[in-house]
């Protein structure tokens, strides 16, 4: 698979998750391109790589972390809210997909888009994040269960 093929498939799936958890654009554009230059080098591992989304966006999230740790700031829960600039045009289901993970823990939020919007598995998202899988499903579980009891309460009026 070429670095072109596989920059135009994970892209936007990359930058999506740093977005999700940072707000700075630059550093956001940064840890991008660090991901994908890591990625190029790496190339030769993808062909024994069984998820490349995964493998990817684990490179992602620990180009994040250590950016974060280098620069020794804290991120703190504003940095990370769900809510994202979107262009002109929003796409209304983007923007109430922002909002739904908007209403959840940092880590329950990156959960719930890498399962639900990224289709990774559990085990996938335990190797991104570095958990165990178990500590995924239940905060995956708790996460959906926090969802319905608000959108329930919205619905009733």
């Amino acid at each position: 698979m070429s670095f072109a093929h596989i920059y135009e498939t994970y892209a936007n799936s990359v930058y999506a998750f740093l977005k999700l958890r940072l707000h700075d654009p630059y550093l956001i554009e940064d840890i991008f391109q660090e991901t994908f230059l890591a990625v190029y080098r790496q190339l030769a591992e993808l062909d024994e790589v069984h998820h490349p989304k995964a493998w990817i966006l684990t490179i992602a999230h620990r180009k994040m972390v250590d950016h974060l740790r280098k620069s020794s700031r804290e991120v703190s829960d504003d940095s990370l809210a769900g809510a994202s600039e979107r262009a002109a045009d929003p796409d209304y289901s983007d923007l109430f997909a922002d909002e739904l993970l908007g209403m959840l823990d940092p880590v329950s939020r990156v959960i719930v888009y890498g399962i639900y919007i990224e289709g990774l598995t559990c085990k996938e998202m335990a190797g991104v994040l570095g958990i165990p899988e178990g500590t995924v499903k239940s905060r995956c579980y708790h996460a959906r269960a926090k969802l319905k009891e608000k959108l329930g309460r919205e619905w009733r009026g």
